[in-house]
C-alpha cells in the first residue's frame, strides 16, 4: 500500500478514522513497519498497514500558477496536434493517418506534463 502524509485512513479493527502522520519502523527489523495515525481527540495511534484502508488521498489545493501551467500545456498540445495533422497532410497522408499524427502529438505533450506532475506531486511511501 502506498501512503502519503495527510491521507485519510480507516482502521479496520474499530473503524476509527484518522490522518497519516508518519511511519515507525522497529529497530533492527526493516520489514516490520507501523503507520502513525492521528485520530480525533488528539492522540496518535500506531497501526499495522494491513489493518488500514484508504478513505481519501491528500491533495494540494489548486493554485493559480498550476492552472496557468495547465492552460499553457493544453495550448501547446493543441498546437502540436494541428502541426502534426498539417505535416502529415503535406506528406500526402490520408485522413486517418492525419488524425493519428495529431492525436500522437497531443498525447506526447500531455503525457510529458502528467509525468512532471507525478514527479513533483506528494511523496508516497510503501508500507
Amino acid at each position: 500500500m502506498h501512503l502519503a502524509l495527510g491521507d485519510v485512513v480507516r482502521d479496520r479493527t474499530d473503524m476509527a478514522l484518522g490522518t497519516v502522520v508518519g511511519v515507525a519502523t522497529q529497530a533492527g527489523v526493516s520489514s516490520l513497519s507501523r503507520v502513525a495515525v492521528h485520530v480525533p481527540g488528539g492522540s496518535i495511534r500506531l497501526s499495522d498497514p494491513y489493518d488500514l484502508e484508504i478513505v481519501a488521498r491528500h491533495a494540494r489545493a489548486a493554485t493559480a500558477r498550476r492552472g496557468l501551467a495547465t492552460l499553457v500545456v493544453l495550448a501547446v498540445a493543441v498546437l502540436a496536434a494541428v502541426l502534426g495533422c498539417l505535416y502529415a497532410r503535406t506528406a500526402g497522408a490520408d485522413w486517418l493517418l492525419m488524425f493519428l499524427a495529431g492525436l500522437g502529438a497531443f498525447a506526447a505533450v500531455t503525457a510529458t506534463y502528467h509525468v512532471g506532475v507525478r514527479l513533483t506531486g506528494p511523496r508516497r511511501f510503501r508500507v
